[in-house]
């Protein structure tokens, strides 16, 4: 028994192959079983559910993983155990997967996998192999399909939402947003305000919760949050002061009902991440809370310098960056525009709307300095005015803290983290930007009114 004694002499192999499949049968006398065994080595950097651990057959097999790490097929009689968890890092780790070709032994453990709970979603990643044909994992971890946009107005305490896949109409929100639980956000959000070990995420908000009276320039709000079992992440942009709270249960803060707020969840893979924080650098947010581990963003230098808390103090001062969402119905392209307090912009007019070499029309706050403006080669900008309906919900500039703007000629909708005032040229400022035709649809609807010029 060679391997056996290179196993009891804890010899290592340093030569290829770097993978191994075995089979071996049990020594049950009436039915034996048959087990085959697949390993890898850490030299190997395959990732052993995907590279290694599947039948040689023409089924399509479903994977149902969970903190012990096992598996069945679909269709049925495998069962295997996993002595890795469905994390990244194990393409840079040694692993082995001890898979049981028996239908009762399958059958019962199927029973469980058929039990996914409705509250947890299930992501099915197509994925192409190396040994055989294609299969499909299915994941019992929280993962991010939809992005959505709730416009809630004062006073109200449910918003008005739209779907970046059905964004026809406004509909009504399915709960109040003190609920917590029955409304998307509620959804989106349950996996930072419990604890999960394959949800991570990193807050920002120039309010924090339970921390009163921070001197900060920047007025950014918002979420990253990604899961460490998948290529699946969100960004949430918002306009709610200490929310949401990290690790405790969920609870909007009730005193907000009285006054208007955008919250915006765009779905993304991971590698949109680094775009992200790049942008985010520049207008200093504060962040609050952050415990995405630097295994997950490993190559992602501005992600690593937000999170330190960095300052950018050489130009440039304004950026540019664009990412996808990953709709299956359709990615959504969105275009993020920052600039620091050194870049002395305006963030209206210096930067969107240079950008965009188009006129926008404005919904925010304004002071008695900055005015609407028409003067340039066709590129204007026209303050909505005040009060606006939202599908029947009522709003008004006294009340409403969001600052939006929709592109005239059309298809471009932005969320801006500054009002329309003058001392935000120098401020840290923010613009997202959504090139969707239905999304630009709902909001230009709002500002359809006669804007003021």
């Amino acid at each position: 028994m060679p391997y056996f004694n290179k196993l009891a002499e804890g010899k290592i192999p340093t030569l290829p192959p770097f993978t191994s499949r075995q089979t071996i049968r049990t020594q049950d006398p009436r039915n034996p079983v048959t087990v085959h065994i697949y390993s890898k080595l850490e030299s190997s950097k395959y990732e052993i559910y995907k590279k290694c651990g599947q039948e040689e057959t023409d089924h399509n097999t479903n994977l149902e993983a969970d903190i012990t790490n096992w598996v069945v097929s679909d269709p049925g009689n495998i069962f295997c155990h996993i002595d890795k968890p469905y994390l990244k890092n194990q393409t840079r780790e040694p692993a082995m997967a001890i898979c049981i070709d028996n239908n009762d032994i399958f059958a019962r453990f199927n029973e469980i996998a058929a039990q996914v709970e409705d509250s947890k979603p299930i992501i099915e990643i197509p994925v192409q192999v190396t040994f055989v044909l294609k299969y499909k994992i299915i994941l019992s971890v929280h993962t991010y399909t939809m992005s959505a946009i709730v416009y809630k107005a004062p006073g109200q305490d449910t918003g008005k939402i739209i779907f970046a896949t059905a964004a026809g109409s406004w509909d009504n929100g399915a709960s109040a947003l003190t609920n917590n639980g029955g409304h998307s956000f509620a959804k989106t959000l349950e996996d930072i305000v419990r604890n999960h070990m394959n949800i991570k995420f990193l807050a920002y908000n120039n309010a924090p919760p339970g921390v009163p009276n921070v001197n900060t320039k920047s007025n950014s709000k918002g979420v990253i949050i990604l899961s460490t079992a998948a290529d699946s992440a969100a960004w949430i942009v918002h306009t709610v002061p200490g929310f949401p709270t990290a690790r405790t249960p969920y609870s909007w803060p009730a005193a907000e009902n009285a006054r208007g707020h955008l919250l915006i969840c765009l779905t993304i893979s991971e590698s949109q991440i680094n775009a992200i924080a790049a942008s985010l650098l520049l207008v200093q947010p504060m962040v609050h809370y952050n415990d995405i581990p630097e295994t997950e963003t490993a190559g992602m230098p501005y992600f690593k310098k937000l999170a330190e808390g960095k300052v950018p103090t050489l130009p440039p001062f304004t950026s540019r960056r664009s990412i996808r969402t990953e709709n299956a119905g359709g990615p959504v392209a969105v275009h993020i525009y920052s600039k620091s307090e050194s870049s002395k912009y305006e963030i209206y007019k210096k930067v969107i709307v240079k950008v965009l070499k188009k006129t926008i029309k404005v919904w925010s706050r304004r002071d008695n300095i900055l005015k609407g403006d028409c003067r340039g080669s066709q590129r204007h900008i026209r303050l909505i005015k005040s009060p606006a309906a939202i599908n029947g919900h009522n709003t008004n500039l006294e009340a409403d803290i969001t600052n939006w703007a929709v592109s005239d000629p059309g298809n471009i909708f932005c969320h801006i983290d500054k009002p329309y005032f003058k001392n935000q040229t120098r401020e840290p400022a923010m613009a997202v930007c959504i090139d969707n035709n239905e999304i630009f649809a709902r909001f230009n609807e709002i500002a359809a009114q006669k804007s003021r010029r």
